[in-house]
């Protein structure tokens, strides 16, 4: 029997939310095999907004890319997440570059929204001249989308789409950026770009913060929807109902705070 394989390469978030725990709920979800490829462990100081980001040995982070983009593997979809630092990044898309005709979401953790954290100019550099003509489709925040396209204060849905025609032009063949909580009014909207067509996506926001975790879910849930045969729109659409039930059925954790749940009876599945 063939078994659907997706590969998330990202950090372990020690809240549970986001990282790669968040992804393999989400294949889960999804009926879909994940394994996984550690890059780094992110801790949060207890009642603050204090984020530490610890990154896995070169060698570590080698044998386990080694072993799980083995032939034998047989992958069928890679994810990435939180690379840390710009070497670690290096060695992803060194390995990355071996790699043909398997679809890459690229998530670019380059904005911590608990803690403002954002990455160094290096880092945004390389995933822009490195990692995005590699990707299928790459999934920024609004911080995320300023910091890749060089723009400054994106607090409409016209700017988010100058941000992903921009970011287009590295050499990612889609861009779906995300306005989440972040704009104003009722409506959640993400823009997403084909290199031809732009598509508004909307969704109601919730009166929630149990959104720990949204980014890496929807991300996961995208490469969910390819490696089960959806185009790329319609893994977008799917991912984005997923996250919206899973952002409704969160679990809080502080009295403003909560993580993303991936496992309640999905409609959206």
């Amino acid at each position: 029997m063939s078994v659907t394989k997706v590969l998330t390469i990202a950090g372990s978030d020690s809240l549970s939310g986001g990282g790669l725990q968040a992804d393999l709920r989400t294949y889960k979800e999804y009926k879909i095999e994940g394994s996984n490829v550690l890059t780094c462990i992110v801790t949060v100081a207890p009642n603050t907004d204090e984020v530490t980001v610890l990154g896995v040995s070169l060698p570590t982070l080698k044998a386990q890319l080694r072993e799980c983009l083995s032939k034998e593997n047989e992958i069928d979809v890679i994810k990435i997440g939180m690379l840390a630092d710009i070497e670690i990044a290096k060695v992803v898309a060194n390995h990355l570059k071996k790699v043909k005709d398997i679809p890459i979401v690229l998530d670019p953790v380059l904005a911590l929204k608990e803690s403002g954290l954002t990455s160094s100019q290096d880092i945004i550099d390389f995933f822009n001249t490195e990692l995005m003509p590699l990707a299928t489709i790459t999934t920024p925040n609004l911080r995320e989308a300023e910091l890749l396209s060089g723009l400054v204060g994106i607090d409409s849905i016209e700017k988010m789409e100058e941000a992903a025609r921009i970011i287009h032009k590295t050499g990612v063949k889609n861009v779906v950026v995300k306005g989440g909580q972040r704009l104003k009014g009722e409506t959640a909207y993400d823009v997403l770009f084909d290199g031809t067509t732009v598509t508004i996506l909307e969704e109601k926001k919730l009166a929630n913060s149990y959104n720990n975790g949204a980014g890496c879910t929807f991300a996961s849930a995208i490469a969910s929807g390819i490696a089960t045969g959806l185009t790329v729109e319609e893994s977008v659409r799917k991912g984005k109902v997923f996250v919206f039930e899973s952002i409704e059925y969160g679990i809080p954790f502080l009295p403003d705070l909560g993580n993303v749940y991936q496992g309640r009876k999905n409609k959206s599945l």
